[in-house]
């Protein structure tokens, strides 16, 4: 299922804009909602998840950068476009999550990313390499069973439910049958009754939010549909510091220093 039709907002377009609205928690959010009638989200990136070790696609490194473009990017469609260094500085940037990024030239992330997806790729298969193999991030993929009960599904989305409420748009994991893991951006996780939820995430295979739905049971694995795996929250620390950079740009902006 696709998320939701409403609720969606452009980026901000200058960098007074982006001080005062992207300490919103929504902000994050309504840039990840679907556009009313659109085939794709223009703040999201241009391309979907492929090439990478063994072709098995680069989903954990494009989810990150995905999620740090969401908070910390800002557009100034007046200016002149980036030169190439310029640009490939922005995307060092957003990989790193290390900085608000000024985008000058453009008014949307499928377009910049749409000119520059070759240099994008490039830096998410060389993190897959760094990451992945040089310091073994690929155990993170083993976050857990890929059958787990009820109970402990449960709980696993309680502490999703819990991020995405205090901090934003959640990094997780899915673990799936084996040692494959996928990641997504969970945006939002709607109570229902009995203790079931509907969750709206961003998948890097799909150009638009779409949605997953719990349902509380008495069986070993209680419905969820929509889901191939099961769900795992990580990098919550990494959250928290994209968040202290928007609150700090903001600030300096706020007193013309940014």
């Amino acid at each position: 299922m696709t998320g939701r039709a409403s609720g969606w907002q452009p980026a901000a377009m200058s960098r007074e804009e982006y001080a005062a609205r992207a300490v919103s928690p929504g902000y994050a959010r309504a840039l990840a909602a679907n556009p009313p009638g659109a085939a794709s989200n223009p703040n999201l990136l241009a391309f979907g998840n492929s090439g990478g070790l063994l072709r098995n696609g680069v989903c954990w490194w494009h989810s990150r950068f995905t999620r740090a473009a969401l908070y910390l990017v800002y557009f100034e469609p007046s200016k002149p476009k980036p030169d190439a260094r310029t640009a490939r500085k922005a995307i060092r940037s957003l990989m790193n999550a290390d900085r608000v990024v000024e985008i000058p030239g453009y008014s949307c992330l499928r377009d910049f990313s749409a000119d520059y997806t070759k240099e994008i790729q490039k830096i998410l298969e060389r993190r897959q390499i760094s990451d992945g193999v040089l310091r073994f991030a690929w155990i993170d993929g083993l976050s857990g069973s890929h059958r787990v009960s009820g109970r402990r599904l449960g709980a696993l989305l309680d502490g999703i439910h819990a991020e995405t409420s205090r901090a934003g748009l959640a990094y997780v994991k899915l673990q799936i049958h084996g040692i494959d893991a996928h990641s997504l951006l969970v945006t939002e996780m709607e109570p229902l009754g009995g203790g079931g939820y509907r969750c709206r995430y961003l998948d890097s295979n799909w150009p638009l939010e779409r949605v997953w739905e719990y349902t509380p049971g008495p069986y070993p694995e209680s419905a969820v549909t929509g889901m191939p795996g099961v769900p795992y929250l990580q990098r919550t620390g990494e959250l928290r510091r994209i968040r202290a950079k928007v609150a700090e740009f903001a600030d300096r902006a706020g007193r013309g220093n940014a």
